[in-house]
């Protein structure tokens, strides 16, 4: 017997339609307009995260990671750009080879203690988000000459807004080079951070 017009066109279509998503998956691993290519290593730099355990460079090499800079009792952006990082650790949930670094701007505050009660209340996953702090002059050196971003105190600002710092999210890659800066306040940059991330992702281990 032969197949009734209707079945062919099923068939048609889900033939179509397995083309399509086949295609958009090739699309969205491609790179943004913002991914740069290799700029530099990322900074060197061995500081204490929430658990008091000492984090470094080292430590996040063949991962791909992103990092941002924050302070715990910021009322600025820094709420905001802490909720776009969970985002990405809710994409990659169980992933061991995606990590994500969050440095304090304020270290005479944020304290082992203070980063811990933080980062629990950000839901933050222990194992894969790191929370780090250290001597003032350090951290500053790997934000300003190491990443070359904004950090500085603001000795006008009021409560929570004790510091000036940038609002841009870092991407590195899993040999430790600088890859892409992408701004937490606008969307369309963290689209483009998530679809980089995704596609240094499919490259780990290649040249």
């Amino acid at each position: 017997m032969r197949p009734l017009p209707w079945l062919k066109l099923l068939g048609l279509l889900a033939v179509l339609g397995l083309g399509g998503a086949w295609g958009w998956s090739l699309h969205s691993s491609r790179p943004s307009d913002l991914l740069k290519p290799p700029i530099a290593l990322a900074p060197d730099f061995s500081f204490q995260d929430r658990s008091g355990r000492w984090v470094s460079r080292k430590d996040l090499e063949g991962k791909v990671w992103v990092t941002g800079f924050i302070f715990t009792r910021c009322a600025g952006i820094c709420p905001m750009l802490s909720a776009e990082m969970k985002k990405l650790q809710e994409a990659w949930k169980g992933n061991e080879a995606f990590a994500l670094v969050s440095f304090t701007v304020d270290p005479k505050r944020d304290t082992v203690a203070s980063l811990k009660k933080y980062a629990e209340s950000l839901g933050a996953e222990e194992a894969r988000w790191s929370f780090l702090t250290g001597k003032k002059k350090d951290l500053y050196r790997v934000i300003r000459d190491g990443f070359l971003l904004t950090a500085e105190e603001d000795l006008e600002g009021g409560p929570g807004f004790e510091f000036i710092h940038t609002s841009r999210i870092v991407l590195v890659d899993d040999k430790g080079r600088v890859r892409g800066f992408y701004d937490s306040q606008q969307e369309a940059d963290m689209k483009k951070l998530a679809q980089d991330a995704r596609h240094l992702m499919r490259k780990r281990g290649r040249p």
